[in-house]
């Protein structure tokens, strides 16, 4: 007699949620995400999988991430970038979404992304609207920045999304920079997709909305040479010393 074999469903999403000490959001944030699910779930009987990277946490991250029926994943290096490719290469998605720990997405954004790369028109993509949660002259200044940035580069962040295989092609995040490796990231996605003559999605009917405590935290004139000295000395991304505004600001504020 044969003995039946049962395969585990591969999930078509797997949404990967980097994590570094943040047990105050990351509940809410898997909840949002939840909330995504099902509003994915009405139209297409698939599987998302939410992975959260523990990125080598002192507080309750994974017990957080744990009660609320997340996979967690551990990753020692204290690196956003190692922290979304532990995320990535341990996805059994199809399809690959990066979202930080204190964003929420708009709940037809899963739907939209399944749909986009479902097309095969697409290399990936990422989200055109992307709020804070409360509104500073700060902020402002830099959805204007942001704003021209993805006119001249025709790309988005927010939530990032490509093919896992695709991810694994291009070698996932660059993990030399401390910050600003999503935007290294989609560049290069774009960079392949030009190649195979496929675009870059920016998609314009969800939204992302994401947590302003960084602004809130790094005020006048320290919020404005934080952003001045990355222009005015790109390598120093590659410092952590430098990067400190993302890696050992109080949380507990």
């Amino acid at each position: 007699m044969i003995t039946p074999q049962h395969t585990e469903v591969r999930p078509k999403i797997s949404v990967i949620i980097p994590a570094y000490n943040e047990e105050r959001y990351l509940a809410a944030t898997i909840e949002n995400v939840r909330q995504a699910i099902r509003e994915f779930q009405r139209k297409y009987s698939l599987t998302v999988e939410v992975i959260v990277v523990n990125n080598n946490s002192t507080d309750r991250t994974e017990q957080v991430a744990l009660e609320h029926g997340a996979r967690v994943v551990f990753e020692a290096n204290n690196q956003i970038a190692a922290a979304r490719n532990a995320g990535g290469r341990a996805a059994r998605g199809e399809i690959v979404a990066f979202l930080d720990a204190d964003s929420h997405i708009s709940p037809n954004l899963l739907t939209i992304v399944y749909e986009v790369m479902s097309s095969g028109q697409y290399i990936g993509g990422g989200v055109a609207r992307v709020y804070r949660d409360k509104t500073l002259p700060s902020i402002a200044l830099l959805q204007a920045v942001n704003y021209v940035g993805r006119w001249i580069f025709g790309v988005s962040t927010g939530l990032m999304y490509t093919l896992k295989e695709t991810f694994d092609r291009v070698g996932g995040f660059d993990e030399r920079y401390y910050a600003a490796e999503e935007g290294r990231f989609i560049l290069e996605l774009k960079k392949l997709g030009k190649k195979e003559g496929k675009k870059f999605c920016n998609i314009k009917e969800g939204c992302v909305i994401t947590s302003a405590r960084k602004f809130e935290q790094l005020k006048g004139p320290v919020l404005l040479w934080t952003g001045l000295k990355f222009v005015l000395f790109p390598w120093k991304l590659r410092d952590r010393k430098a990067c400190s505004f993302w890696y050992d600001l109080d949380e507990r504020k």
